[in-house]
């Protein structure tokens, strides 16, 4: 993570000095150029990292970042910066946050993890194309402590979650409606993910006692900021 921040900040600042002789403009003119600079950042004189920004006669804006992070001359990792929302009012160079990512995780050419973030690097959710078909069937939900608490699988491709996962309880959607009629409880991940696919231990679920359908009954250690009663 700090290594990708490093990243974002030095394009930033060879971009702001770079263009520190032109004159402010009022705003972003429509249809504003896209620039970019290339960083070799180990200096083993191999680009690594590239980053793209409108550059409007000095009022400039990184947006979006490509990085070879394994150094074989392809892009593995796509970033979508914005902005921040709170900068220091004393810097000359504004900070950045990241707002989408999306990555090649085994460095296969194709894409299978995408992240969405909120403000303040606090990562909202995780979405896994765990087989490589380009469906990503898998949605990881995290906490205000950047922890994943709860993952969501659509198992039949309906763009439906039909397992809930929890550390220690999941809740199943057995017949597709949309709503978890069973549930698994397991002391570890481990063996709740081994019972789930065993269909091992599993008991009817009444609504009124879902966690999924009633964020508030999950304990608070397992309350993901989106889908727990914060938004």
């Amino acid at each position: 993570m700090k290594r990708i921040y490093f990243f974002l900040v030095l394009i930033v600042c060879l971009v702001a000095f770079g263009n520190c002789n032109k004159k402010p403009s009022k705003g972003y003119k429509f249809n504003t150029p896209v620039g970019y600079k290339e960083v070799d950042t180990n200096t083993d004189g191999k680009i690594d990292t590239k980053g793209y920004f409108m550059d409007d006669e000095g009022n400039y804006r990184l947006f979006y970042n490509e990085l070879d992070r394994n150094l074989d001359g392809f892009t593995d990792m796509m970033l979508w910066v914005g902005s921040s929302s709170a900068p220091k009012k004393e810097a000359i160079v504004k900070d950045v946050v990241k707002v989408h990512e999306e990555e090649d995780e085994d460095y296969d050419g194709k894409v299978d993890v995408l992240k969405w973030y909120l403000p303040n690097e606090f990562i909202a959710l995780s979405q896994h194309d765990k087989d490589k078909d380009g469906y990503f069937e898998a949605t990881t939900y995290y906490n205000f402590k950047k922890l994943p608490v709860r993952t969501e699988v659509d198992t039949n491709f309906d763009g439906r979650a039909d397992r809930i996962i929890w550390e220690n309880r999941a809740e199943l959607d057995t017949d597709f409606d949309g709503i978890p009629d069973s549930y698994i409880e397991a002391p570890t991940r481990l063996i709740l993910e081994d019972s789930i696919e065993r269909k091992a231990g599993i008991k009817p679920l009444e609504k009124a006692k879902s966690w999924f359908l009633n964020p508030t009954l999950a304990p608070v250690d397992y309350r993901a900021i989106i889908g727990s009663g914060y938004f």
